[in-house]
C-alpha cells in the first residue's frame, strides 16, 4: 500500500507569483473604474482574487468564488463614492471611511477565501485591508493623482487602489490561507514604504544626484591629516593638535566624555534595572514610577539633551559629559531591566525563603545571573557614546565635533573628510574589542 506523501509547505517564494498578478491584475482593472461606477471595476478585483488563489493552489468552490466577487463589487462601488467625497475635501474621515469599507469586504474575502484559516489570521487580514483602504485616498493625492474640486475622477486613483488592495489586502489573504506570514509583511511593507518615500520627496534619481555632489565640493580630496596631525608624530594620537596646539587634543576629550557618561550612566542605572523589572521591584508602585522615569528619559534624543545643557551650563564637555550620562543611563536601564524580567526566578524566591530582605535577596540571586550581561551591555554602550560624543560636539557640548562642525562652516571639507575617516577608524577598532569582549562574557 503505498501512502500519499503530504504537500509541502507554502514558502513565500512560490507565493510571489500570485501575488504579482494580483497587483497587476487589480492595477489595470482601475482603467475601468470610472466609466463604470466602480462596478466592473470591483468585479475585475474579485476575479483577479479568485485567480490568484487558484495560483497559490486554493480551488475555490464556486458559490465561494461567486461570493467573493459580488463582495469586491460592491466594494469597487463603495470605494468610487468615497474617492469622489476625497477629491472635494480629503479629511480622516473620508479615509477612515473608505478604511471601514476595506476592512468588512477585506474580512469577507477571508472568511470565504481562507475558510480554514484561525480567527486570528482572517483579524489581521481584516484590519489590514482596513489599513490599506485609509491608505488609499492620501497615498493618491501624495501621488497628486486627485484631481481638483469640481474636475472629474481620472483612472489614476483606482489604480493605485488596485495595487494597494492587492499589496496590502491580497498579500494578507495569501498569508492566511498558506499560513507564510512573510508574505502579508513584504506587501504591507512595500505600500507603506513607498507612501512615506513620497511625502519627503524621496526619488532614487535625486539621491544619485545628491551623492555625486559631494565630488563638486571644492578642497573635498585629498584629506588633509597634516593639518589634524600638526606638529605631532603621527602615531601618538594624543599629540595631534587639529590644526591649534594650544588647546585640548579634541579626540582625547571625546575619549574623556565617553568614558564619563559611561561610567556613571552604567552605575546609576543599576539600581534603576532592578526597580523596573516586575521581578525585582519592591513593589508596583516603584516599578511603575521607574519603569515611566525611563520611558521619559528615553524619549528625549542625547542631541536635545546636549542642546538642554548648553544652554543651561554653557559651552565645553562638561554639558556633553550630563547629556550622554542621561543618554547612558536610559540604554542601560532598558536593556538591563529587560534581561533581569528574563532571569530565572527560583534563586530569588529561594533567598527569600530564608528570611533575607527583599535587597539583599536581589543582590545575592539576580545580579549574578546578570552580571555578564551587565558588563557587555556597558562595553556596548562606551562603544555608542563614542560615536555620540561626535554628534554633541555640533551643538558646542566637546568633542571631535565642534571641530567638525568649526572646518564645515568655512567650507573645509578636506579637514572635514580627515576628521571622518580618524573617527571612521577609531570607533570601527573600539567595536571589534567590545564586540570580541562580549562574545567571552556573554
Amino acid at each position: 500500500m503505498t501512502v500519499a506523501r503530504p504537500a509541502p509547505p507554502l514558502k513565500a517564494s512560490s507565493l510571489a507569483i500570485p501575488l504579482l498578478v494580483m497587483v497587476f491584475g487589480m492595477a489595470l482593472a482601475g482603467l475601468v473604474a470610472v466609466p463604470t461606477y466602480g462596478i466592473v471595476w470591483g468585479a475585475l478585483v474579485g476575479l483577479f482574487l479568485v485567480y490568484g488563489f487558484r495560483l497559490a493552489k486554493n480551488d475555490l468552490t464556486l458559490p465561494r468564488a461567486a461570493l467573493v466577487i459580488a463582495a469586491m463589487t460592491a466594494f469597487g462601488l463603495l470605494t468610487l463614492v468615497f474617492m469622489a467625497q476625497a477629491t472635494v475635501l480629503l479629511t480622516p474621515t473620508v479615509a477612515g471611511s473608505m478604511g471601514v469599507v476595506w476592512l468588512v469586504f477585506g474580512g469577507v474575502a477571508a472568511s470565504v477565501g481562507a475558510p480554514n484559516a484561525d480567527r486570528a489570521a482572517k483579524w489581521s487580514t481584516a484590519l489590514l485591508w482596513g489599513l490599506g483602504g485609509a491608505l488609499v485616498a492620501p497615498l493618491a493625492s501624495a501621488m497628486d493623482l486627485l484631481p481638483d474640486s469640481g474636475e472629474p475622477l481620472g483612472p489614476g486613483p483606482f489604480i493605485v487602489a488596485g495595487a494597494v488592495a492587492a499589496l496590502i489586502g491580497g498579500s494578507a489573504l495569501l498569508s492566511a490561507l498558506s499560513g507564510v506570514r512573510t508574505i502579508a509583511v513584504i506587501g504591507s511593507t512595500i505600500v507603506l514604504t513607498t507612501f512615506a518615500g513620497i511625502q519627503v520627496d524621496f526619488t532614487i534619481v535625486e539621491l544619485i544626484t545628491d551623492f555625486a555632489n559631494f565630488a563638486k565640493a571644492p578642497t573635498f580630496w585629498p584629506p588633509d591629516f597634516n593639518w589634524a596631525i600638526g606638529e605631532g608624530v603621527w602615531w601618538n594620537i594624543t599629540t595631534w593638535d587639529f590644526g591649534n596646539p594650544h588647546l585640548p587634543n579634541p579626540l582625547i576629550e571625546t575619549f574623556r566624555i565617553g568614558i564619563l557618561a559611561s561610567v556613571f550612566g552604567c552605575l546609576v542605572a543599576l539600581p534603576i534595572a532592578f526597580m523596573a523589572s516586575t521581578v525585582t521591584a519592591p513593589n508596583r508602585l516603584s516599578y511603575l514610577l521607574d519603569k515611566s522615569f525611563l520611558n521619559v528619559i528615553r524619549t528625549i534624543p542625547d542631541l536635545f539633551w546636549a542642546m538642554i545643557f548648553v544652554a543651561g551650563i554653557g559651552l565645553g564637555p562638561f554639558a556633553g559629559v550630563l547629556a550622554l550620562f542621561f543618554f547612558t543611563m536610559a540604554i542601560m536601564g532598558k536593556l538591563l531591566s529587560e534581561t533581569v524580567d528574563s532571569v530565572d526566578p527560583g534563586p530569588l524566591e529561594a533567598a527569600r525563603a530564608t528570611g533575607s530582605s527583599h535587597f539583599a535577596a536581589v543582590r545575592a540571586s539576580v545580579l549574578p545571573q546578570v552580571l555578564p550581561n551587565y558588563v557587555a551591555y556597558a562595553l556596548y554602550i562606551f562603544e555608542i557614546s563614542i560615536r555620540a560624543s561626535v554628534v554633541l560636539g555640533l551643538v558646542g557640548a566637546g568633542g571631535i565635533g565642534r571641530v567638525l562642525e568649526a572646518q564645515r562652516v568655512f567650507f573645509q571639507f578636506d579637514r572635514v573628510l580627515a576628521v571622518v575617516i580618524i573617527i571612521f577608524v577609531i570607533v570601527f577598532a573600539i567595536e571589534q574589542i567590545s564586540v570580541a569582549l562580549r562574545r567571552r562574557l556573554v
